[in-house]
Parts: structure tokens; sequence; C-alpha cells
């Protein structure tokens, strides 16, 4: 147990941005977006899923471990110490809650519900994964597999959510926007919610803690010289500008690259 403890928490100089590290990890998840969207996007709703489902056992596997990496502390005396914030209900942990629902709810019965998880996850998702992708500043550590873990989650992010949107590309609507942001809505209401009850804690999921600065660039200054209103104003409309924009995005990619070339 000891020798696994130590090689899971083994370090490394941590990463920057465009350090070989992140330079190699970009390139790796814009490959395989490629790879996987552009070679599977026919694939049966069987292969679909059986994608979504893997991924999803993968990301939950590696959550789990990182969780224990950061809350168990091996020594003279051991002990655990758990941190709420590392708890996963961010706006980027939303796909290990969601995956499931794709993989095992009926679209046939639930069509405007699967719609919006699709809306989720191949507009918010992507836009998080890739903020966070590019600013990779915000979640290197000096551990090995974190590092890793954090790439591979925020990567499969940017990987499935395309996927997701290339092979619902038919059923994707403008509709499938504001339904992912209903979805947003009551995933960021619930995160108010969690962080208001551990407010001694001072946890922020999703950034929306009325309590405590968000410590984000902008947002916070106009959180504590604006007020928490004035700031979730902001807060909503940069979400959905940025998502809005993403969305015709990866309508006119399909356009001009896939349709043009698959759907003769």
């Amino acid at each position: 147990m000891e020798q696994i403890i130590h090689f899971l928490q083994a370090e490394m100089e941590q990463p920057t941005m465009f350090s070989w590290f992140h330079i190699i990890s970009l390139l790796l998840i814009v490959g395989t977006t490629f790879c996987v969207s552009f070679f599977l996007k026919d694939a049966s709703e069987k292969t679909y899923k059986r994608i979504l489902l893997i991924s999803w056992i993968i990301l939950v596997v590696t959550q789990v471990i990182k969780q224990l990496i950061k809350s168990f502390h091996y020594g003279d005396p051991s002990y655990w110490e758990y941190d709420l914030y590392d708890f996963p209900f961010h706006i980027c942990s939303m796909i290990l809650y969601m995956l499931p629902i794709l993989v095992f709810v009926n679209k046939d019965k639930y069509p405007r519900f699967i719609d919006a998880i699709n809306g989720y996850l191949c507009i918010i998702s992507v836009v998080a994964g890739l903020a966070v992708c590019i600013y990779i500043n915000v979640i290197m550590t000096k551990i090995i597999f974190i590092n890793i873990q954090d790439i591979l989650h925020h990567g499969l992010q940017i990987i499935l959510g395309v996927y997701i949107f290339v092979w619902n590309r038919k059923t994707i609507t403008f509709k499938t926007y504001y339904r992912a942001f209903i979805v947003f809505g009551v995933c960021a209401v619930v995160a108010i919610l969690i962080n208001l009850a551990f407010y001694p804690q001072k946890i922020d999921m999703f950034y929306l803690n009325p309590l405590v600065s968000n410590g984000l660039p902008i947002g916070e200054t106009i959180q504590i010289e604006a007020g928490f209103i004035v700031y979730l104003l902001f807060y909503i409309s940069v979400i959905g500008t940025v998502c809005f924009l993403t969305y015709f995005a990866e309508i006119g990619i399909y356009k001009l690259i896939l349709k043009k070339k698959t759907d003769r």
C-alpha cells in the first residue's frame, strides 16, 4: 500500500502554459477529437453509447483516485483531510452525472430532456473544457497523476462534447442551446445552495457563492465593488455569449467540413 501511495503521489515540475506537457496534451486532444468525430460520426447507437459508457467509467475511476490522492496524506503520522472544494460539483464535473443519462435513458421517451443534456455537454461543457485546457495554470500541480487526470477529464469534455454534437448533428437545433441553459440554471441553483449550506468551508461551486470572493479575473472585482447580483448578471451574460458563439462555431464547422464530404 505504501508503494502504491508513493507511486500515485509522485511529483514532476509543475507544468505551465505552452510547456511540453501542455503542447503534447493539446495535440492529443485535437487529434483525438478529430478522429473520433470524423471516423465514428455514423456509428450505431449501440457503439455510440458504448463509447460514452467507457469514457464515463474512465472519468469516474480517475476522479475517485484523484480524490483519494488529494485527501490522504501518508507519512508520520498518516491522516485523512478532505477539502469540500474538491467535491466534484463544478461546471466541469457535470459530465460525470450527465453521461449516464445519455447511456441509460431512452431518448425516444424523453427527447427534450436528452436534447437538453446533449446541449449542455456539446456546448457548455466544451467551452469549460477549452478554457481549462488552454489556461492550464488553474489546474496544474506537482503531482503527476493529478495533472494527467485533470487533462484527461477536461480533454474528454472537449472530445465527447464535439462527438455528441456530431453524432446528433441532425437533431441539434437552436432549441438545444436554450434547453442546455435550463439544465445549467438548475445545476447553478444547486451549486449556490451547496455553497451557502457549507459557508464556513468557503467553497465556491460554479463560482457562485454570494459570501465568498470568486477569484475570477474581472469577476471578483465586479462582485466586490458592485455586489453579487450585478456579478451574477455579468456571469450569465459572459457564459451565454461564449456558448452562443460556440454553438454557431460547431454548426459552421459541420456545414463547411463534415456535411459537404459525408452527408451527400
